[in-house]
């Protein structure tokens, strides 16, 4: 169905040409709003139970566990529901693009961090210079509430929460408000014009497409059986050690030959194999593919020639050549830059394909997404931060968010981090110095951070994708937007509850609770703390730093416009210095090994057949790490950790 001939009030069921329902809620079936609001509601909670309490990660995968295993039961259950394909992908694009906002990059740092000087100055004293500043901070201020935060065994003190809620709830809110606009501009120019791949989404549409019966095909099952064993055997292997199992998991080791200097400053090398990121990544074009490990290779390499040239380099005291963070951040924030050039270039082509309310709506969201960076850098100036400093650390986090949603459009991937340890924060204040920031702004701004520090949490490159979903099978994108803004609500509020109810009831410094939010939270105020404690004028070796990284962005992606056989996409430098390619740069190169000797022996229709047996693998790593989880919750026993 042509996407311009959807009306904005017809329901899904209109659309699909059957008679209008009496009444709809925003656009859709009440049916299919409970099944998505009671749907959501259990996962929030699985997945506050999941994480918190048993280290079990359902999220943090640009496939998320709930949805595949949401994707999967409607596909076996289809016959017997009453929804139609659209509608029940419409509820897997809300889902997608609401379950995020609870996990890292949201609550699961917010709420750990909010007493954090308090109770840890009682045990280490350089937090006490901290206390005064708290006072006007959207923070935990009740001593037993932040004593009951960290130690557990109690009830939720909702009353001392209540600012705290509403300050990061509304926070948050703006954030989605500002990826809801930018989603609405882009992407028509992403899907229709430049026809990104988007390869998260071969998956939901393959799984759910009537046409296309995956589960008949003798391949799929091929692929789905690897993972499963594989994995089984590893979970089995952790209770009962000697069942035999391969380790596919990450471990980072020396290579053996580069003993001798200057090869012995090479990286340790990142030996593993994931099979999801295996699959995700054959998805991808091939140039992309071969371009994240090559560019991670090369960035390594710069280790080795700074060691010839006689430089101390990265990981060696406080040695910061090649600059890995600074390259990666200004590589993001230039490829942002140069998406949003972009697409001026096409909104101008675009406009004369719109209706007179389509592009009203659009004009308007845009300046929703406008007012919305305006009200969050409105939220850290009243917290103390001054207001150059809070436009640029919005601006910088929108460019982050902005270039993980590009990357994901053309490049999939099973992570989206954004550079680690240069955050928006410290890029602020490495261009514009510290020298003359007030105590409260660098205090301030170390708890905007426990937001900013990790993009996985927002709604951006999961929208995209759920509008080329949406492109693909006809849903109208405004219903989709509403209903992404509704579910946004409704995840916040029962996040809160699910959350706080565990870190109260374990304890968020105890051992019962998960350990990596609470290393996160230590981790950012200790960068905070060396910010407060370093005053500079500004950064300049790390500026430069940044703008060789985004120069050289620039000049990839201007040499790829310009020459049609160039071989390297701006998109795989851009991913090189992030934790992605750490982890996964064996995946990548395995990944585009295989689609290069299929497409030349198989030809395209050999890699068509050979679709099914990556989305088997791809599929059957999500579900089987979701089974052992559910085994672990119903069970109520420790299950391995697949992840790290």
């Amino acid at each position: 169905m042509p996407f311009s001939t959807i009306t904005e009030g017809a329901t899904l069921a209109e659309q699909a040409g059957e008679q209008p329902r009496r009444w709809a809620i925003a656009g859709i079936r009440p049916q299919l709003a409970l099944l998505i609001l009671l749907t959501q509601a259990v996962m929030v909670w699985w997945v506050a139970d999941s994480e918190i309490a048993r280290s079990i990660y359902l999220i943090c995968y640009s496939l998320m566990m709930p949805t595949a295993l949401y994707l999967l039961l409607v596909r076996l259950l289809r016959r017997w529901l009453r929804f139609d394909r659209r509608e029940l992908l419409m509820g897997y694009i809300v889902l997608t693009c609401t379950l995020p906002i609870v996990g890292f990059g949201g609550l699961r740092f917010i709420l750990p961090g909010m007493g954090f000087f308090p109770y840890f100055s009682q045990t280490q004293p350089q937090w006490n210079s901290y206390l005064p500043y708290l006072a006007h901070l959207p923070v935990l201020h009740d001593a037993e509430a932040i004593r009951a935060l960290y130690r557990g065994q109690s009830g939720v003190p909702w009353q001392a929460w209540t600012v705290p809620i509403l300050f990061w709830s509304l926070y948050l809110i703006l954030l989605t408000g500002v990826w809801i606009g930018l989603a609405a501009i882009l992407h028509r120019i992403w899907i229709r014009q430049e026809r990104l791949t988007f390869p998260i989404t071969v998956l939901p549409l393959q799984i759910t497409d009537p046409q296309d019966d995956l589960l008949r095909r003798p391949l799929f099952w091929l692929g789905f059986a690897i993972p499963a064993v594989l994995q089984s055997l590893l979970a089995l292997h952790d209770w009962y050690p000697a069942i035999p199992a391969i380790q596919l998991k990450v471990t980072y080791i020396k290579i053996p030959f580069f003993q001798s200097p200057p090869w012995n400053a090479f990286p340790d090398f990142p030996l593993g194999i994931y099979p999801m990121a295996v699959g995700l990544a054959y998805f991808m074009p091939s140039s992309i593919s071969f371009s994240c490990w090559f560019f991670w290779l090369v960035t390594r390499l710069l280790y080795v020639a700074g060691s010839a040239f006689g430089l101390e380099v990265g990981g060696t005291a406080a040695a910061r050549f090649p600059y890995k963070e600074e390259q990666a951040a200004g590589a993001w924030i230039a490829f942002a830059l140069m998406v949003g050039w972009s697409a001026r270039w096409h909104w101008q082509s675009l406009k004369r394909h719109l209706t007179p309310d389509e592009l009203r709506t659009i004009r308007w969201l845009g300046l929703l997404a406008l007012g919305c960076v305006l009200l969050c850098a409105g939220m850290m100036m009243l917290t103390g931060v001054p207001p150059l400093f809070a436009l640029l650390i919005i601006g910088v986090y929108v460019a982050y968010v902005l270039s993980g949603a590009r990357i994901r459009a053309e490049a999939g991937g099973q992570w989206t981090f954004a550079p680690a340890t240069w955050t928006p924060h410290r890029v602020a204040n490495a261009v514009l110095g510290t020298q003359n920031l007030p105590e409260e702004a660098i205090v301030a701004g170390g708890y905007f951070d426990l937001v900013h520090v990790d993009i996985r949490a927002q709604s951006l490159p999961y929208l995209m994708e759920g509008l080329k979903i949406a492109d693909s099978i006809g849903l109208h994108w405004r219903k989709v937007l509403v209903w992404v803004a509704i579910g946004t609500v409704t995840a916040l509020a029962v996040g809160w509850w699910s959350s706080l109810s565990n870190f109260y009831a374990l304890g968020a410094a105890t051992a019962k609770s998960n350990a990596y939010a609470m290393w996160k939270v230590q981790y950012g105020m200790q960068q905070m703390h060396a910010l407060a404690s370093t005053r500079v004028a500004w950064d300049r070796s790390g500026v430069l730093a940044v703008c060789i990284g985004g120069g050289f962005t620039l000049l990839l992606a201007s040499l790829r416009m310009r020459l049609n056989a160039f071989p390297l996409h701006p998109v795989g430098y851009v991913m090189a210095n992030t934790i992605t390619m750490d982890s996964f740069f064996l995946t990548f190169l395995m990944a585009w090994a295989a689609k290069v000797l299929v497409q030349r022996f198989g030809g395209s229709k050999g890699y068509r057949r050979s679709l099914a047996f990556f989305i088997g693998v791809t599929l059957g790593d999500i579900v089987t790490q979701t089974g052992w989880a559910l085994i672990g919750k119903l069970l109520d026993v420790p299950i391995y950790q697949f992840l790290s």
